[in-house]
C-alpha cells in the first residue's frame, strides 16, 4: 500500500498490558492539537485501543461483517472521537473461534480499498497493534508501505523487554520476505523497576535502536483512566500531558526515512544487563 507523503503512518507494538493503548491514545490526543487531522485504528481483539478516545468500546469492523460490507457500511465503523480524531477497531473473534488477526487484514483492506486515509483527509494515522504475536494480521501494518514507521513499547521487565525482542526478530522475518521493514525506535513506558531507564537504554544499545522517550509511571494516568480519558483531555496541565506532548513533537519532527534494523539479542544477554543493575534477582544465565 503506497500512501502520499503528506500522510504520516505510524505502527506502535508492544506486549499486552504494558500501556501501549494508553499511549496511543494520548499521542493521538496530542497530535490533534498540533494541527494534524488523525486516525487511530485499534488491532488488537481486545478492541479497547480507541476507548478513551470515544467514551468506551465501539463496534468493530468484524461486527460489521455479518451484514456484508459496503464503503457505507464501513463508515458506521469509524467514530469521532475526542477533538475530532477518527477512531477504528478491527475487533477480533471469540475466543477459541477464529484467527486474532482476522479483524486487522479486514480493517487494512477496507481502508485501502474505500481510501479511507484520503477521503477523511488524515494526516496522521496511527496504528496500535497487539505485540504478543506478531504473525498473520498483526503483521500486516508493517508489510507494504501501511504503517512507515514502528516504534516499540517496553518496559524495564524482563518479560516485557523478551517480547520486544520478539517483535524485533519478527521484523526482521518480514523484512526477508516483504522487503523493507525496520524500526524507528523504543518508547520505554516506566514500571517502576529500579534502574529502569539504564536497563532500557543498555538493552536498546545492544539491539542497536534509540530510545525516544522515557515515560514516568504517574497516577494521572489512572485517574484520567477512571473518568475514560486521556491525560491529555482530563488533565491538560499535569506534567504527564507535557511527556505526551513532547512524544508527539519528537514524532513529529523525526525523518520517516531514518529507521533502524534491530539487532536481537539473547535471552542470557537480557538477563545479564539486569543481573548488572539487580544482582539480587540472580537469573541463570545459561538459556
Amino acid at each position: 500500500m503506497k500512501q502520499k507523503p503528506d500522510i504520516r503512518t505510524v505502527a506502535i507494538y508492544g506486549k499486552g498490558g504494558i500501556g501501549k493503548s494508553t499511549i496511543a491514545s494520548n499521542l493521538s490526543a496530542a497530535l490533534s492539537h498540533m494541527d494534524e487531522k488523525v486516525m487511530q485504528i485499534g488491532c488488537d481483539p481486545k478492541r479497547d485501543s480507541v476507548a478513551l478516545l470515544c467514551g468506551g468500546l465501539k463496534k468493530t469492523i468484524l461486527e460489521c461483517l455479518d451484514e456484508g460490507m459496503s464503503e457505507e457500511i464501513f463508515s458506521k465503523v469509524i467514530h469521532s472521537g475526542y477533538n475530532g480524531i477518527y477512531c477504528i477497531e478491527s475487533g477480533g473473534p471469540k475466543p477459541g473461534s477464529g484467527c486474532a488477526g482476522r479483524g486487522v487484514a479486514q480493517a487494512l483492506g477496507f481502508i485501502e480499498q474505500y481510501r479511507v486515509f484520503e477521503n477523511y483527509g488524515i494526516t496522521f494515522a496511527l496504528f496500535d497493534v497487539l505485540g504478543d504475536v506478531v504473525c498473520g494480521g498483526f503483521a500486516q501494518p508493517v508489510k507494504d508501505g501501511f504503517a512507515k514507521q514502528v516504534y516499540l513499547v517496553t518496559s524495564g521487565e524482563i518479560l516485557s523487554i523478551l517480547q520486544m525482542n520478539n517483535v524485533c526478530m519478527s521484523i526482521i522475518s518480514i523484512a526477508e520476505s516483504y522487503g523493507s521493514c525496520t524500526i524507528s525506535g523504543i518508547i520505554s513506558n516506566m514500571r517502576g523497576v529500579p534502574h529502569e531507564e539504564e536497563i532500557v537504554e543498555e538493552i536498546a544499545g545492544i539491539m542497536g535502536l534509540p530510545v525516544i522517550i522515557h515515560i514516568p509511571r504517574s497516577h494521572t494516568v489512572q485517574n484520567a483512566e477512571r473518568e475514560g480519558k486521556t491525560v491529555i483531555e482530563a488533565y491538560p496541565e499535569d506534567s504527564q500531558a507535557k511527556i505526551y506532548r513532547d512524544l508527539a513533537a519528537k514524532i513529529l519532527s523525526s525523518d520517516p526515512d531514518e529507521t533502524f534494523s534491530p539487532n536481537p539479542v539473547s535471552l542470557s544477554e537480557i538477563k545479564n544487563v539486569i543481573k548488572k543493575y539487580m544482582p539480587s534477582q540472580g537469573y541463570a544465565t545459561h538459556n
